[in-house]
């Protein structure tokens, strides 16, 4: 029976590994630009920014996501090259009073960005479910640089009609019961400079003396993610948003 129950969820979960890959479309996947053994800033011309994610479920709180990569493109995207996977790691995982913070560090050539957002997974024995936090903010990379670009907080509450889902539908069990296809997301970029520098400098050895510059990203677009959804990842222009869709990307 538990062999059973293995297979079952690990099937679950291939299914659910490939549909984030299929929806979000072939990208470039990474991992952090720097970890805990890395001892000296070696930046080679590109640009390393930083930024934090707290996600939450007040919708229903006995399910509580995990961010699991984040998705960085650079504006009108259409390669693999033009997009990028930035995979979250133990070293960059601290707990706080709002639950686990996510302390992103992604290298990136010197250019313009969009962070479109994070995706987010809950995982039982039972239950395999996926959340997606849209963030859409713009950004510009220098050469050589070391940039805060602030947290970005995610709250998952009760979805109203028309607005975009935190979750895809299917599968529809997992989705249904962990609340993540029946809510939307409420977003905050705000600059909390002060404790998440504190982390990063005490928990990176190559951060601890970096010359860190502060560009906190714009507010959130409420607006500009529905187009997104909208258009199933295929524009973030804001327009008339058609509220009958149910088949939705992604971010």
């Amino acid at each position: 029976m538990k062999a059973f129950l293995t297979r079952i969820w690990s099937l679950r979960l291939l299914a659910l590994v490939a549909a984030i890959g299929l929806l979000s479309g072939c990208a470039t996947v990474h991992e952090m630009g720097v970890d805990r053994n890395t001892k000296t800033l070696a930046l080679d011309g590109k640009g390393l920014v930083l930024m934090s994610l707290q996600v939450s479920n007040a919708y229903k709180p006995e399910y509580q996501p995990q961010v699991i990569v984040a998705h960085v493109e650079t504006p009108n995207a259409d390669t693999q090259e033009d997009r990028h996977n930035y995979k979250t790691d133990l070293d960059g995982t601290v707990s706080s009073g709002g639950g686990a913070r996510y302390l992103l560090r992604m290298e990136l050539p010197p250019g313009k960005y969009v962070i479109r957002g994070a995706t987010c997974m809950y995982q039982s024995l039972f239950l395999v479910a996926s959340c997606q936090l849209p963030i859409h903010a713009d950004i510009e990379v220098s050469a050589n640089t070391v940039t805060y670009l602030g947290r970005v907080s995610g709250v998952m509450r009760e979805r109203q009609e028309g607005e975009f889902r935190a979750g895809p539908v299917i599968p529809l069990v997992d989705q249904a019961v962990t609340g993540f296809s029946g809510s939307t997301f409420d977003v905050v970029i705000s600059d909390e400079r002060e404790e998440d520098l504190k982390s990063y400098r005490m928990l990176f050895p190559a951060l601890a003396n970096a010359d860190i510059g502060i560009a906190i990203a714009p507010p959130f677009n409420r607006e500009r993610a529905h187009a997104w959804w909208d258009s199933n990842g295929q524009s973030d222009t804001v327009g008339a948003r058609n509220e009958t869709k149910e088949s939705k990307p992604v971010l």
